[in-house]
This record gives structure tokens, C-alpha cells and sequence, in this order.
């Protein structure tokens, strides 16, 4: 729930937080486009661009540590060569949470800032751990992201060998990844389980990698109720998985690319389609069963773009959410590398269309549906728009190294005053009841009363983030308090991020 007040008072902190960083010798980001970015957040405006430096580390592969999994210009740390306790409290840590701090993304976050520059905030990483804003200072890590082995069954067409054992050892000719996450890695996490609220697990192919099975069972030891997420081709089905889905408390995902047997089979390499569709089922009826959630992910590129309804169609079906990813690199495969007359195919395809928007999760994947769509015109309408594989980045990954990213456009509008008070008519006229408990002209007043020094510009601010909370929670805050306590709670400077 978005606490308007304190959406308010970011607002008013922000001014002087960015010029502090820019006396401090840091590079903030454009503070109009934050404006931007902070109303676009699903739980309202916060001061800090990202948390995850805060609260989440990532163990990837060969035993390096980084924040998450996009910035790999700033390793955190390397296993076993630094214990989990040193990285987490260690200097390149604490560097890249004073970048934050500052709302600095030029230490190694390029990738959110590319997105953020074109105002393309939609499924952005950040936005998820924005329920991690109260606690800057956890001792504790509260997310652990797992990638620790490349483990896996499949050779995907636009994956690579870093992250699939058999591409690795059968188009790339290479010896396998060592791995130097072992059974005292495991014992080290027995300090951390305790105070996770989530973790995640990525591959290769999570149900192929032995030791997130050691990993679950302490999870299951020392906090079973953790919320756990894992990512998997869905190629394995046994009695050990069903346990353990049954035991835990698994959100799940799986990729699928086609529903086409010849197009999922050929992309998908190695993937049975009716043991995948089988086994998608399964997975629906326990996440289904146990009030979990299952997403179905999609990995947009030239090869399949016509499969988008038909995936969404399945999504329904199963009772699943879509997650949409659009395929940057390699570049041969990215629908970007599209010319115009190509996109505009693809476009008008689409237009052919509909889903239903009954439940929440239809209206999600309807909604991604349109955005896929947003997709399409902004490229096809503005043909110098920069491709992400022409961006600049420090460090930047491979060509061969496949980059799947969210693009989609960010609409955000200002609430004129005028419009605040037709959303206030429309509020009352749907809630009569709070016209006797508290009524509109009375909380009119006080609104003005509270707002009676601030600027137009101000105004429209407050008044977005008031719309934004919601009538119910407008009406309990405002009522209960006092103007001066109201115009405290939004006006105080508070070093708290």
C-alpha cells in the first residue's frame, strides 16, 4: 500500500538530497526524469533509485558476488577467497551503496540507467525491492539470488555456454565451469537463512544443480516459511521435486519460448514439448493448490514473435502470469534487428487480437500484451531510437553472453487541480458514507489549510500522490490528524533513506 504521506515528503527531501550529492562529487541522476521514475512506483515515491545494494547479495558462477544481476562491473566479493560476512560488509559494498545513496548509477549500473535515460521503467529490477526502503542499515542481507552452476539439459539457441553446461561442452568444445560452492558455502548460509525474506534460484537448470537441494533443506531446517522463487526449463518432474514443492514455499517460472512443437523444440533445444506442457500443468495445480504464484517466461526474438498470443492464451489457461523479455543479444536474434517493413508486419499481426481482462492476472498479461505493442511502435516510429547493444557500457558482457531486458514505455501524468477534485466528486459519489464522517468540504478545507504556502507546481505533486493512495486511506489519514501534524509529517528532513 502506498503511504501518500510519506510519498509526499520524499517529494519535498529530493531537492536538497540532489544537490547534496552533486556538492558531495557524485553524478545523480536527472532529477526531472526521478520525478518521473518516483511516480511510476508501484509503492509510491522513494528517495533512493535502487535498494538492492542495501539488502540483497547474488552468488554467480566460479564464485563471484555481485549486488544483482545486471551490474557485473562491481564484484562485491569472491568465494571462497572471501567469506560471505566480508562481502557483504566489505569496501566494494559499501562503495556502491554510497553511489546509490546518492542515486549515482555510474558504478557499474549502467544497464538500469540505460532504461531509466529513455523513461523506460516498467518491470525495471529496482521497482521489486522497493518493500526493502525502510532498513538501509540491515545487518543482515534480505534477499539471497542464486546462479551458482550452469548446470543444465537444454541448448537454447540464444544462450550460451557460461550459462548451459551442455552448450558448453557440445557447441563450444570447453571443459566444465568449476564450481567452488560447496558443503562449507551451505554451512556458511546457516548464519544468513534465519533472516532472509526471500531467495531465488537461477541456472542452468535449478532441479539439476545438487547443491540447492543441500540449500533447501536448511532452508527448510531454519526458516521454512521463507518465500523462495526459482526459475527452471521444466524438463524434470520426480517425486523428489513434488516434495519439495510441497514442502516449501516456491513461487515458480518457466521458460517457454513456443507452443508450436517445431518452433519450441528447434529454439528449445533438447526440450520435449509434450513433457514440458505435462509438466506445466503439474506446477500450475500446486502453485494453484497452495495459493502460490506461476509465471510462464517468455523470451521475445526474431524466431518467435507470432508465438506472443498463443503463449498468453496458455498463460490463461494455466493460470499463470506472462513474463515478457525482449532479447538483446546476440543481436542476430534480437527483433530489433528488424528492419521498419519487418516490425510493422509483426505489428499489424498483433492488431488481429484480444484477451480477456476478468482477473487480476488476465488483466496483467492483457496489459503485457499492449506493452509488446508499445514495443513494436516505438520502433517502428522512431527509427534512430538507440539499440541497447549501442549503448555504452564499463565492463560490458560478450556478444556471445545472451542479454533478455524489459523495454516498455513509462506514461506518467501530472493531477491538476482541477482534476484532483473531479477524482474527489467521483470518490464521494462512489463512498456516500464518508460524505457523514468526514465530508468533502470539510476535507477540502483542510487541505487547503495544509497547502496554503506551497506552489502550483507543488500542489499537483501532492495532489498525484493523494490519487495514487487511494480515497479510503486519504480519508483515514487526513481525518485523524491535525493540519500542523500533517504539514510536520510532510515537510520534515529526514537523513533516513
Amino acid at each position: 500500500m502506498i503511504n501518500f504521506l510519506e510519498s509526499i515528503k520524499t517529494s519535498f527531501q529530493l531537492d536538497k538530497k540532489f544537490s547534496t550529492a552533486i556538492e558531495d562529487g557524485y553524478n545523480p541522476l536527472d532529477r526531472k526524469q526521478y520525478n518521473q521514475y518516483n511516480k511510476f512506483r508501484p509503492n509510491g515515491a522513494k528517495p533512493v533509485f535502487c535498494y538492492l545494494p542495501f539488502t540483497s547479495l547474488t552468488f554467480s558462477f566460479r564464485g563471484q558476488v555481485f549486488v544483482c544481476g545486471y551490474n557485473r562491473d562491481v564484484q562485491l566479493g569472491n568465494y571462497p577467497q572471501n567469506s560471505i560476512d566480508e562481502i557483504w560488509n566489505g569496501a566494494e559494498a559499501q562503495k556502491l551503496r554510497a553511489h546509490m545513496f546518492n542515486n549515482d548509477l555510474d558504478y557499474g549500473c549502467r544497464h538500469c540507467k540505460y532504461f531509466f535515460d529513455k523513461g523506460k521503467f516498467t518491470n525495471l529490477r529496482p521497482l521489486v525491492f522497493d518493500k526493502y526502503y525502510a532498513n538501509t542499515d540491515a545487518v543482515y542481507p534480505q534477499v539471497f539470488e542464486f546462479e551458482i552452476s550452469n548446470e543444465c539439459n537444454l541448448e537454447c539457441q540464444m544462450c550460451a555456454g557460461e550459462v548451459s553446461s551442455s552448450i558448453r561442452k557440445n557447441r563450444d568444445k570447453l571443459p566444465p565451469i568449476p564450481t567452488p560452492y560447496d558443503d562449507a558455502f551451505v554451512s556458511q548460509l546457516e548464519k544468513y537463512i534465519p533472516h532472509l525474506k526471500e531467495a531465488k534460484f537461477y541456472g542452468g537448470e535449478p532441479f539439476l544443480i545438487p547443491v540447492y537441494y543441500k540449500i533447501w533443506e536448511k532452508v527448510k531446517e531454519l526458516n521454512p516459511k521463507l518465500d523462495l522463487f526459482v526459475i527452471t526449463n521444466g524438463s524434470h518432474w520426480n517425486n523428489k521435486i513434488e516434495r519439495l514443492l510441497e514442502d516449501l514455499n516456491f513461487d515458480m517460472a518457466v521458460s517457454i519460448d513456443a507452443v508450436d512443437k517445431e518452433k519450441l523444440e528447434r529454439i528449445r533445444k533438447n526440450t520435449i514439448h509434450a513433457k514440458l506442457m505435462e509438466n506445466i500443468k503439474r506446477f500450475s495445480e500446486i502453485c494453484t493448490r497452495k495459493g502460490k504464484h506461476l509465471s510462464l517466461s517468455f523470451t521475445v526474438q526474431k524466431d518467435n514473435w507470432e508465438q506472443f498470443p498463443l503463449i498468453l492464451n496458455l498463460c490463461n489457461e494455466m493460470n499463470a502470469y506472462i513474463y515478457v523479455s525482449y532479447l538483446e543479444r546476440p543481436i542476430r536474434f534480437a527483433l530489433t534487428d528488424c528492419t521498419k517493413e519487418e516490425l510493422q508486419k509483426v505489428r499489424a499481426y498483433m492488431d488481429q487480437f484480444s484477451f480477456p481482462k476478468l482477473s487480476q492476472k488476465e488483466r496483467h498479461n492483457a496489459k503485457c500484451f499492449e506493452d509488446y505493442k508499445s514495443f513494436l511502435d516505438e520502433y517502428i516510429l522512431h527509427s534512430e531510437t538507440k539499440k541497447y547493444h549501442e549503448y555504452e557500457f564499463v565492463g560490458n558482457k560478450s556478444e556471445n553472453i545472451p542479454v533478455k531486458v524489459e523495454t516498455n514505455e513509462a506514461h506518467v501524468q501530472s493531477v491538476s487541480e482541477i482534476d484532483f477534485h473531479q477524482w474527489l466528486n467521483e470518490m464521494y459519489a462512489a463512498n456516500p458514507d464518508f460524505e457523514t464522517t468526514f465530508p468533502k468540504n470539510n476535507l477540502v478545507e483542510k487541505l487547503n489549510a495544509i497547502l496554503d504556502t506551497h506552489t502550483e507546481d507543488s500542489k499537483k505533486n501532492v495532489y498525484f500522490h493523494i490519487t495514487r493512495a487511494g480515497f479510503q486511506q486519504v480519508i483515514g489519514t487526513l481525518k485523524d490528524k491535525s493540519v500542523e501534524e500533517v504539514r510536520l509529517m510532510i515537510g520534515m528532513i529526514s537523513r533516513s533513506v
